[in-house]
């Protein structure tokens, strides 16, 4: 039995770590092999419970065995502590961090039209970075003029469109000065 917890719980310290290294990877590329599935994000079957699971049941478990218990004790001890902190995890992690990703994060058509701060002089034919505000968080973006000119730290500007992560943007005067010839 020993030799099993030790296989648990190394899968699952190997998988953690894999996960960590290849999230980093993978990040750096752009690159999220994300799958969204609508009954998986109900159910508590996740990766991370499955592997919090593994891990735990098989470091309780070598610690049991190494304290001499029973066979039959240490494998309730530790199945029934693995299936406490899997569902500790998912109740006070997964859950509130799911439920976070759905409700804070704009998506990109309802920024069209906000208003935004220069914080970092957008330069001619160039990238420059804005600050925006949506529901009561704070963001910061990379920005480049509509027109292709050069605007300065500090001028309020109005999100036109936004395209691969960059937000293309006009100063409001003339956005509005813009408006009024067309009428």
């Amino acid at each position: 039995m020993y030799l099993i917890y030790k296989i648990t719980f190394i899968t699952g310290v190997l998988y953690a770590a894999t996960t960590l290294v290849l999230g980093h990877l993978f990040d750096s590329v752009d690159f999220d092999g994300d799958i969204d599935i609508g009954v998986m994000t109900v159910l508590p079957i996740k990766p991370i419970t499955i592997v919090t699971f593994i891990t735990v049941f098989g470091g309780v478990g070598i610690i049991s065995t190494l304290r001499n218990f029973s066979v039959v004790f240490g494998f309730i001890i530790s199945f029934v502590i693995a299936y406490v902190t899997s569902l500790l995890i998912y109740r006070l992690i997964v859950i509130p961090l799911y439920r976070a990703q759905n409700t804070s994060a704009a998506s990109q058509k309802d920024l069209i039209g906000v208003t935004a701060k220069v914080t970092s002089t957008i330069m001619e034919n160039a990238f420059g970075q804005i600050t925006y505000k949506n529901k009561g968080n704070t963001y910061s973006s990379p920005a480049k003029s509509i027109k292709e000119e050069a605007i300065l730290t500090g001028t309020e500007v109005v999100i036109i469109s936004i395209e691969d992560n960059v937000f293309y943007v006009t100063t409001s005067e003339e956005l509005f000065s813009d408006a009024q010839f067309d009428e």
